[in-house]
């Protein structure tokens, strides 16, 4: 198992085969995927499988597990890799269990998927998009470094841009 990254609260790592079901229940959660693409079980676990392949790539882009240090509790799922809608983009993305939710673990998360891109993986840009509505997602982004550069259409719809970037 690679680890991504660790924060005081947060331990950033890859899936192992065992961790299957976490992403499964994750998606299933209907609250969760407010916002983001829904998907049937079997494309959940088509991408679980798609994820440990791309491991082997040794890209330093991928899909983690999100973890809780003190407990080792499922967190939920990020993402730092080239975008569905723009392949020339480095997307963040992420989607925490609701129990997470307003404790500043996405801000701390978001953060760290920034440093390790522009720092060790060397990536010049990272962007990231939300649903509109999704006020929430929008402070953490501007929290983390993101700027609003005006909107784009992926995933099928419009939506509010954000990009940071390194410095100089």
């Amino acid at each position: 198992m690679n680890i991504i990254a660790q924060t005081p609260r947060l331990l950033i790592r890859e899936f192992t085969i065992d961790d299957e079901h976490l992403l499964l229940e994750l998606d299933a959660d209907e609250r969760l995927t407010r916002y983001v693409k829904k998907r049937t079980p079997q494309e959940s676990k088509q991408v679980f499988k798609d994820t440990l392949k791309e491991y082997r790539s040794q890209s330093g882009l991928g899909r983690w597990g999100i973890f809780n240090v003190a407990d080792n509790d499922f967190i939920g799922v990020c993402i730092l890799n080239y975008s569905e809608s723009d392949k020339n983009s480095i997307e963040l993305g992420y989607r925490l269990h609701l129990k997470y939710w307003g404790s500043g673990i996405a801000t701390e998360l978001a953060q760290a998927l920034v440093f390790y891109g522009l720092n060790e993986v060397g990536v010049k840009e990272i962007c990231a998009v939300t649903h509109p509505d999704n006020a929430a997602s929008q402070r953490v982004l501007s929290k983390a470094g993101f700027e609003r550069h005006g909107r784009a259409f992926w995933y099928g719809e419009d939506l509010p841009l954000f990009k940071v970037g390194r410095a100089g």
